[in-house]
């Protein structure tokens, strides 16, 4: 018997060590996951039964109601409706980024050679979550990506308002004047 203890107590020293045995030591080895997920909002996928939160970003939840101008609309749907037209049939490859958090598990996800998570804020569909980004290296990069956005919008915004609608209006009102002159004598 205590042979056999003799003998499991080498085997386990020789497997837990590093380098020997093929085994990664736990703190080298970054699980995730693959594939084609389901959104299930704008900052959540599900892989079969698994679910990964995208690390570093917040994204509005189901039943938030915003406001742009003066129309209001579900942002919450809307966010998870973006992230699926960015996924639409491409397959996403997630991993594992922080130990603070053990379900859904805390990723950073790719679409090809593309950041998903800087994708989203990006295009304006989550904020970084400062709560998890003060340590990680690349929040310069996501901060860098929402400050982008927020650009885009106040681009969009002022070109938007820049045009003058009731002016367009009145000249679409207006008679055509050469096809008076052409009829009148």
């Amino acid at each position: 018997m205590q042979k056999l203890f003799s003998t499991l107590a080498i085997l386990m020293a020789i497997l837990l060590a590093p380098g020997i045995g093929g085994v990664a030591r736990a703190s080298s080895f970054n699980p995730g996951a693959a594939g084609f997920p389901t959104v299930i909002r704008g900052d959540q996928l599900l892989f079969g039964a698994m679910a990964v939160d995208l690390f570093g970003i917040r994204a509005p939840q189901p039943g938030t109601v915003c406001r742009a101008d003066d129309i209001s609309f579900q942002c919450g749907e809307a966010a998870a409706q973006a992230v699926r037209r960015i996924l639409q049939d491409y397959a996403v490859s997630c991993e594992k980024v922080s130990d603070s958090q053990l379900f859904p598990m805390l990723t950073e996800c790719h679409v090809g050679q593309s950041d998903l998570n800087r994708l989203i804020l990006r295009a304006g569909w989550a904020m970084v979550d400062m709560n998890v980004c003060e340590t990680y290296a690349r929040c310069k990069t996501y901060i860098a990506d929402q400050n982008f956005a927020r650009g885009a919008k106040a681009a969009i915004r002022n070109a938007i308002f820049n045009v003058d609608l009731a002016a367009e209006m009145k000249a679409q009102n207006e008679p055509d004047r050469t096809l008076l002159s052409f009829m009148m004598p």
